[in-house]
């Protein structure tokens, strides 16, 4: 059973298009899901981070799978805190055009929560696959290698993705999934802090993870649309969509 959790919280994303703030309201009305919001200070960061991570621990130990929308992508490192702490076992799937391993600040801002999540040893570096990845920097590339990490970069690696996630579903039995909304072209989300060229359309995103065995997802989130536009509803409701399509 599905825990739905409003997480309005883009405190960690100092710099980028700001209004992932409004989101979870707009995705969860799309989604006609009732969704409890959590308690946020924009203006202090560990207070936020500590009350995401409650919330979330709450419900991981009642046993329930738990599906957050922020936000910016800040909020997944208290929740795979959470659910590291109930699943040892704990696997990674990260849907980003970006890699994420620019800092070691912590608790982590946007760009920065892979490499917090593998600093903090909430799950294992072998768990952890990246997808999608397109723009980086070298230090980031080199944490990375450090640590083992498997990326699949986009667009290169396109046609490794849907065997792959169908593989690295049979092989774990507890699986978290974060989707960075900037992982999908810019024509079909545009509204996106960071928005990189030659990302995943729809269709290609469902192909890949068609396979998955939902039941096994314990958590997942869906983060960083920025909508810039009450006219503009493209993003949003894409969002809508593959929040759904995960749900099973």
């Amino acid at each position: 059973m599905y825990t739905f959790l409003k997480i309005p919280f883009d405190a960690g994303n100092p710099t980028g298009k700001k209004g992932t703030a409004s989101s979870p309201e707009k995705i969860f009305k799309i989604l006609k899901k009732k969704a409890t919001e959590v308690m946020i200070n924009q203006s202090n960061f560990d207070e936020s981070m500590k009350n995401i991570e409650a919330t979330a621990l709450k419900e991981f130990k009642s046993g329930n799978q738990v599906c957050s929308v922020g936000g910016d992508h800040s909020i997944t490192y208290p929740l795979v805190k959470a659910a590291s702490k109930v699943h040892k076992d704990l696997a990674l799937i990260y849907f980003d055009a970006h890699l994420d391993c620019e800092d070691d600040f912590l608790p982590p801002s946007h760009e920065d929560v892979i490499r917090a999540i593998v600093k903090k040893k909430l799950v294992k570096p072998q768990n952890i696959v990246i997808i999608g990845a397109r723009k980086f920097w070298k230090k980031e590339v080199e944490f990375i290698k450090k640590h083992n990490i498997e990326v699949i970069y986009g667009p290169v690696g396109r046609s490794d993705i849907e065997k792959y996630i169908k593989n690295f579903s049979k092989k774990h039995k507890h699986i978290y999934i974060s989707v960075d909304i900037d992982v999908f072209d810019p024509t079909i989300a545009p509204d996106t802090g960071y928005p990189e060229k030659h990302g995943f359309t729809e269709e290609e995103f469902r192909k890949f993870t068609e396979n998955l065995d939902f039941k096994r997802i314990i958590g997942l989130d869906l983060v960083e649309v920025a909508q810039s536009s009450e006219k503009e509803q493209k993003t949003i409701t894409l969002a809508s969509r593959v929040i759904g399509f995960l749900l099973g």
